[in-house]
């Protein structure tokens, strides 16, 4: 055999063995078999991972997991499922089933519309944080830590500051979360993703809160997701990549970064914080 021919074979081998490496499939609701955008798939405690795309299909490399690493696959409103990295053939594609879960709430009395109860960050600066890209971005999220308030509140509306953005429309998802241990767990009161696509170029935009989300006198996280966003193409001549960035205050707190969903919580005190902050209603729960 010729160097070169078994130069060839080699770089092919090194090709299949990449390939190999891939967890592939598709994400669906187990009972109605709709596929599932955006479901989170990572390795629980490591920057691994990616979410599915708008038909529910996903791609994640496993190169640098380990056999007994535990790979997560979650959505909002679902049971996750877990699967052992060594247990998982990479030879086919995946039909993921998700299972809705059942939550029981407390029902939840609004007491009064009279007075907002501001929680976050209303100012802004020059200098801001985001993204810059269509699709290596994804999946990543930027958020603040909201401090426990004194009585239990309802999120009406998420506000956040745009301090640019390039693309034609981007979909971005909001998250509310709470610790558990070095963890974070979608907040007990988020029932379901909340989508919120954004034309605008700068400057505040509202996240109406539809559903009944219960700050209850514990800290919370709220986050934006980056999901996807459309534009067409240019080269670098022309600009390079489009960015989507938000703004941050001179606001001494905690900022809240992700890469993947199954990583360790990123929660750094900063001087600059981003420009976020929800509207909020005082209520009472009964039981």
């Amino acid at each position: 055999m010729s160097i070169k021919n078994f130069a060839v074979l080699v770089l092919l081998f090194i090709s299949l063995m990449g390939y190999c490496q891939n967890f592939h499939g598709i994400v669906r609701d187990s009972k109605t078999q709709e596929v599932m955008p955006y479901a989170n798939i990572g390795i629980r405690g490591k920057q691994i991972g990616s979410i599915s795309d708008q038909q529910g299909i996903f791609t994640v490399d496993l190169a640098n997991a380990k056999p007994e690493d535990i790979l997560v696959i979650s959505y909002v409103g679902y049971t996750s499922k877990e699967f052992q990295v060594s247990k998982i053939d990479l030879n086919k594609q995946h039909i993921v089933e998700l299972t809705p879960s059942a939550q029981l709430l407390n029902e939840v009395v609004v007491r009064s519309k009279k007075d907002l109860i501001v929680l976050g960050n209303k100012g802004k600066s020059s200098r801001h944080t985001g993204w810059g890209d269509f699709t290596s971005s994804r999946g990543r999220a930027i958020g603040i830590l909201i401090p426990a308030y004194k009585i239990p509140v309802r999120v009406n509306s998420l506000f956040f500051h745009l301090n640019a953005c390039e693309f034609d429309s981007v979909l971005v998802r909001i998250n509310f979360f709470s610790k558990d241990g070095e963890q974070l767990i979608p907040l007990a009161s988020q029932r379901k993703n909340i989508f919120h696509t954004i034309k605008q170029k700068k400057g505040w935009v509202e996240v109406r809160i539809l559903d009944d989300i219960i700050l209850d006198n514990t800290k919370a996280i709220v986050a934006i997701e980056w999901l996807d966003a459309w534009a067409k193409p240019r080269s670098m001549e022309e600009g390079g990549s489009y960015v989507f960035t938000i703004s941050l205050d001179k606001s001494s707190g905690y900022h809240y970064q992700r890469q993947t969903s199954e990583e360790p919580i990123q929660l750094n005190h900063s001087e600059f914080t981003p420009s976020m902050y929800l509207e909020c209603v005082p209520i009472s729960t009964q039981k």
